[in-house]
């Protein structure tokens, strides 16, 4: 993006988030309104291409269009470098990018697409605009809980390319979904309906019914029938081989009359084989390799592990240039940095005990010493509550308790004082015994139920605390260096969690519910604030997250989807983007790698993502996971309890040959 765009943008009612596509009337950006935070679409006009005495023509027929189906245009931004549509924005990206996935959408759901097109397309044939190129890329998605709905992009403009193309530059549009008569620089209503058919087939089926380069396309369009798989119903048979007829006289005759069919259709109860009969939203279509569980180590547990923490000297956490040497308590006490001991550290979290387990420098790289790995002592560190999550940073771990955080330095840990392990269980956090760098440090009392979030370097952490008869959460920001914590009012009272985004910046995570339906969750508010406090901006996403974790990509999150068991949502924050994944299992547990995810069932079954979703890799593992975690790039933990008994697996990936 150029400095003299960003500078010049400035000046406007928008702030730039990032790109978000490039298209063939010029370039898309996502943007908020500085006022009102909320998100639209810039879309650059090419000002050769589209002179402006006749975009300003056409501009009235995008202001008519209305409806829940169409993108809305707004208005026409100017600025020295350009001019930019403010449009809706549609965080899930383009039909296409979900017709080119490895993945089948449920019939109802492609069905419920092509009906939210249909709808779209009766308004502007109402009003008499064809919009000329109806393809994937020009069908924009906004999700829901329940999946997709499907709308219109570029009406007006590609209406606009066809009056430009007929001073001599040729017809426009995709020879793929293009009506016969098209060919002949023809259109008509119906031409839309055509290209309509096309989608219809290829969300049902997975290919296009007509393929090739431009030529064969057209002789294929204009002479070929459409072959149709038998496993379609004949319903749907029909409506499909109506939309796709060679004459314009006899598809049907308006867009209403289409959606009326697919209509019908939705409201049977048909047998369209397992697709149908399976409820799934989105499932892969590709087989992915499923390699033996092959497991290094194996470990009696005597107690069941609720969290796993891997760190390994290559990944630890370096401290910024700006984060604080050390980190002061409530009680005015400096906790002392430890110096982390050569090779891998695996945490484990019980119920009020952290367990550390040091394994030597490189024992994962040697075969000949796998089974040395058991033999690594574990030394034990309880609190008086329960431990909620543990956070480990340079500084040592945090302990995010039911009441207090506490931070524990890696130097309780230590070979060199392990010996005193039991004393330290006796005497606990109160005791005079034990030095003051070698017992848990009290962080903070929050008195109540509370999420926390702690900086990458741990130089800050934020709580929010439900205060006691109030409907609020009360944020506060605590730093290393200040005495009394930065407080917050936060007037949202359903906040679920809180996340460090980076070394500044932290989001809440909030509950948007339907007060007239039984207060259903629809969705999830994220309100980023700086390190200081300051709320920078709001995202709405239309969907509810569940155990929502950082992604190695910046500013990505993945999160589990409740209602949706098979799928796990992808979330770039900036600029916004969400993809639902479909998953071969139904995962309980979820960790982010440096190359991907890792998933893991009830049942057992392991599924490897790689960075964009895509399944690089299955194995069927152990059932009843408690936790996972990556010690090392490629090592995965798994700890398993049922019944009293369970168990703690060290898996090495590399011995899957799988191509990271």
């Amino acid at each position: 993006m150029s400095n003299l765009l960003v500078k010049e943008l400035k000046r406007s009612k928008y702030r730039l988030l990032g790109l978000v596509g490039q298209g063939q009337f010029g370039r898309v950006y996502c943007a908020s309104h500085r006022r009102t935070g909320r998100l639209f679409a810039l879309k650059e006009l090419d000002k050769e291409r589209f002179p402006t005495h006749k975009f300003l023509r056409e501009l009235r027929f995008l202001l008519s269009l209305q409806h829940p189906n169409i993108v809305t245009c707004y208005a026409l931004e100017h600025t020295r470098t350009g001019r930019y549509l403010v449009m809706d924005y549609c965080e899930g990206g383009t039909l296409r990018s979900l017709i080119d996935e490895d993945i089948r959408l449920h019939p109802a759901q492609s069905l419920k697409l092509i009906a939210d097109i249909l709808a779209g397309l009766a308004h502007a044939h109402d009003r008499g605009i064809i919009h000329c190129d109806i393809k994937p890329e020009n069908i924009l998605l906004s999700l829901h809980p329940e999946g997709w709905t499907a709308r219109i992009s570029d009406f007006g403009i590609a209406r606009l390319s066809q009056e430009i193309t007929k001073d001599g530059t040729g017809n426009t549009g995709s020879p793929a979904y293009m009506a016969p008569e098209r060919f002949y620089g023809q259109h008509s209503y119906s031409s839309d309906l055509y290209a309509v058919g096309i989608l219809l087939f290829e969300l049902l089926v997975g290919y296009r019914p007509f393929s090739g380069p431009p030529a064969e396309l057209m002789a294929a369009h204009l002479n070929q029938p459409v072959k149709l798989p038998n496993a379609i119903p004949v319903v749907l048979q029909t409506i499909i081989l109506t939309a796709l007829q060679k004459l314009p006289a006899r598809r049907f005759r308006s867009a209403l009359e289409m959606l009326t069919a697919i209509e019908s259709v939705l409201q049977m109860e048909l047998n369209f084989g397992a697709d149908w009969a399976n409820s799934q939203l989105i499932q892969p279509t590709s087989n992915v390799t499923v390699y033996p569980f092959k497991v290094v180590h194996e470990t009696i547990l005597q107690a069941e592990v609720r969290q796993l923490v891997g760190m390994t000297e290559q990944n630890n956490i370096p401290r910024s240039r700006d984060s604080a040497s050390s980190w002061i308590d409530v009680q005015g006490n400096r906790s002392h940095l430890s110096s982390n001991p050569k090779g891998d550290l695996v945490y484990q979290v019980f119920k009020s005990r952290i367990g550390c387990q040091s394994y030597p420098e490189g024992i994962l790289n040697r075969k000949s010493e796998f089974g040395q790995v058991g033999e690594a002592s574990l030394t034990t560190v309880r609190l008086p509550e329960t431990i909620q999550e543990l956070v480990v940073r340079p500084q040592g771990c945090f302990a995010i308790a039911q009441r207090a955080v506490y931070l524990i330095s890696n130097d309780l840990f230590s070979p060199g004082v392990a010996q005193h392990g039991q004393k330290r269980l006796q005497h606990g956090i109160d005791s005079g015994a034990v030095p003051q760098h070698n017992v848990p440090r009290l962080i903070a009392t929050l008195g109540g139920e509370f999420f926390a979030a702690i900086a990458p370097g741990g130089q800050w952490m934020a709580t929010a605390v439900l205060e006691p008869g109030c409907l609020t959460r009360c944020l506060r920001i605590w730093h290393g260096s200040d005495g009394q914590p930065i407080s917050v009012s936060h007037p949202l009272a359903h906040v679920f969690q809180l996340l460090a985004l980076d070394s500044r910046h932290f989001a809440t995570f909030s509950h948007t519910v339907d007060l007239q339906s039984n207060a259903c969750i629809t969705g999830a508010l994220v309100e980023v604030f700086t390190r200081r406090g300051k709320s920078v901006g709001t995202l709405n996403l239309p969907v509810p997250l569940r155990g929502a974790i950082a992604a190695s990509i910046p500013h990505r999150l993945v999160a589990m989807e409740p209602g949706h068991q098979n799928s796990v949502l992808l979330v770039d924050l900036k600029p916004l983007r969400i993809s639902r994944v479909g998953l071969e299992i139904a995962p309980v547990l979820l960790t982010a790698a440096t190359w991907g995810y890792v998933l893991i069932s009830e049942a057992g079954q392991i599924l490897l993502l790689d960075k964009y979703g895509q399944g690089i890799g299955r194995m069927e593992g152990p059932p009843n996971p408690t936790a996972i975690a990556i010690l090392d790039p490629h090592v995965l933990l798994v700890t398993t309890w049922k019944h009293g008994t369970g168990n703690f697996y060290t898996i090495d990936l590399r011995q899957l040959e799988i191509v990271f």
